[in-house]
């Protein structure tokens, strides 16, 4: 017989059948939960060869003129009245402790690049003018640290070029008279960007990027083949704004003021024929002008045989910057040299110029995770969660290490073996990087 409990539950139950039969319900139909998936799949090839920076540094006199003329310190007696530091005679030298100059700028900024990216390419150094030769107006005539003839680019070679570069760079200082290692002279670009196509390692070598860098704060000039327009209309003169300004009779020689546009862009169109791209490097208030704008531009036009100024944006469309719109039709950059006015300038110039070799470990994505833990992420077919020795997440409201860029990005952190891996890739033996992210529709 069944006890009495067994009894009353069965009796609940039946009133709740019968209860229920009396009671209706309306529910609200519910769409199942669904996950959409993408992801990007890339053989990363981190330059096989490490390439090649040729630093062509500007001296000339102009450098020791104050980054900021505004400053009261810039001002011979400390007023703003009075004349500023920094003159072609160096009579009144800035101190740049309280005046900072372009020179002191500008080696500063590659200074302190230099020692933070020591191992990203094989750095090398030329300056001009050599003002101890053509009264003020000699060109480069040799490399002030050379490229290596080594193909080596193990990390001691690669620190040896870092060291020496900046060493040299180091040695040069706003002194008195101009020389080897004392700014002065006048602005042979030309003269100098034709003499690195005939440096070996820089236009024979087409196992690794071949990149120059020129920083410069004038026009350049000092070409005696400008002699027969010397004080004529037919004469862009820079040593000012009347005709006079560029007499024949002018020292050093007749032409020397001359702008030497023309046979600059052709230096800079020989050396992308051999393969070496050309940056250019505006610095200083005279990069500010129409005619510096215009010269700096056809020179960074005709020196980018292999990277031109992208707009950022997928596609590329957004403007380059607040006084660089983007030409929409070319998804190129309008102003394609680049404008500095400090060494936080500088610094960040150099590094949009190299950042295809600092920011290999940092991969952007196109789209959002809904959440993190929904980011799978997978190198040569072997997934990895995120930590501090593999990778981490940046969101959209955060900024990248490197590149201080914004994400979404994927960061192998830097010094660890998938992010080592993804350095020393080659285009022979690519590293497979598959990033799926999923997302809650």
């Amino acid at each position: 017989m069944p006890t009495s409990s067994v009894l009353r539950g069965a009796a609940v139950l039946a009133l709740l059948a019968g209860g229920s039969a009396c009671q209706t319900y309306d529910f609200e139909p519910v769409r199942p939960l669904s996950i959409g998936q993408t992801q990007t799949s890339v053989d990363v090839e981190a330059v096989a060869n490490k390439p090649n920076f040729m630093l062509l540094v500007d001296k000339s006199g102009s450098m020791d003129q104050p980054v900021d003329p505004s400053i009261p310190a810039c001002h011979v007696g400390g007023n703003l009245n009075g004349p500023l530091c920094g003159d072609p005679g160096k009579v009144n030298p800035c101190n740049i402790t309280q005046c900072p100059t372009r020179w002191s700028e500008l080696s500063e900024a590659l200074d302190n690049y230099i020692t933070q990216f020591p191992l990203i390419g094989r750095y090398a150094l030329s300056l001009f003018p050599e003002p101890e030769n053509s009264g003020g107006c000699g060109p480069t005539t040799a490399q002030r640290f050379a490229l290596p003839i080594t193909s080596s680019d193990d990390d001691a070679t690669l620190q040896a070029q870092a060291d020496g570069t900046k060493a040299k760079l180091d040695e040069v200082t706003s002194c008195s008279p101009p020389g080897p290692t004392c700014t002065g002279g006048g602005t042979p670009t030309a003269a100098s960007l034709a003499f690195l196509s005939s440096v070996n390692e820089l236009v024979n070598d087409n196992t690794r990027d071949q990149i120059v860098i020129l920083f410069t704060d004038g026009l350049p000039n000092c070409n005696p083949a400008l002699a027969s327009v010397a004080g004529t209309t037919a004469c862009q003169c820079t040593f000012g704004p009347s005709l006079d300004d560029c007499d024949p009779n002018i020292p050093p020689f007749a032409g020397a003021g001359g702008l030497d546009v023309d046979n600059s862009v052709t230096a800079a169109q020989f050396l992308a024929g051999k393969g070496v791209q050309t940056y250019v490097v505006g610095f200083g208030a005279e990069a500010g002008t129409a005619a510096a704008r215009d010269t700096l531009q056809r020179i960074a036009v005709a020196g980018a045989v292999r990277f031109p100024r992208v707009c950022p944006g997928t596609p590329p469309n957004q403007p380059c910057g607040s006084d660089n719109p983007c030409d929409l039709a070319t998804g190129l950059c309008t102003k394609q040299y680049y404008q500095a006015n400090d060494a936080s300038d500088l610094g960040a110039i150099l590094k949009t110029i190299t950042d295809p070799n600092v920011t290999v470990c940092e991969r952007f994505l196109t789209e959002v995770p809904t959440d993190v833990s929904l980011l799978s992420v997978l190198v040569d077919g072997t997934a990895y969660q995120p930590g501090p020795d593999t990778w981490v997440y940046v969101s959209p409201s955060e900024t990248t290490p490197v590149s201080n860029k914004p994400g979404p990005a994927v960061v192998f952190v830097d010094g660890k073996p998938l992010c080592n891996q993804l350095k020393t890739s080659t285009g022979a033996n690519p590293v497979n990087v598959q990033i799926r992210i999923l997302k809650i529709l």
